[in-house]
């Protein structure tokens, strides 16, 4: 009986390795955003995001409706700057939770003689 309690330890181990036992597989957190146009209103197209935390660096481009997305994301506070021609940028700052999704609204303004 001995004998076997090592081998039935590696299996259990095993098994939850690649079956992520106790939710390890499922750590990170989402940041879900939309960029808009704080004077004129509506989501703002083709606007760049950046998220940095130290060193590291992500980017998206929001969809037609000035939407964005960043997934998979570890517990942190996070910069997020966003960027697009004819706007002045801006910059926020978004803490994320394991499991959680963290929305953050990012509003630009036009810069003169901006579109």
């Amino acid at each position: 009986m001995k004998k076997l309690f090592p081998f039935t330890l590696i299996v259990i181990v095993s098994f939850c390795l690649l079956l992520g036992c106790g939710g390890a597989g499922k750590a990170g957190g989402t940041i879900v955003g939309k960029v808009n146009n704080t004077f004129q209103g509506g989501g703002v197209e083709g606007a760049k995001v950046t998220l940095t935390l130290d060193e590291t660096e992500l980017t998206a481009t929001t969809d037609s409706s000035g939407n964005f997305t960043f997934s998979g994301l570890s517990p942190e506070i996070y910069t997020i700057m966003v960027t697009k021609d004819g706007f002045f940028d801006n910059k926020v700052e978004a803490k994320v939770e394991n499991g959680k999704e963290t929305k953050v609204d990012i509003g630009l303004i036009v810069a003169f003689g901006g579109t």
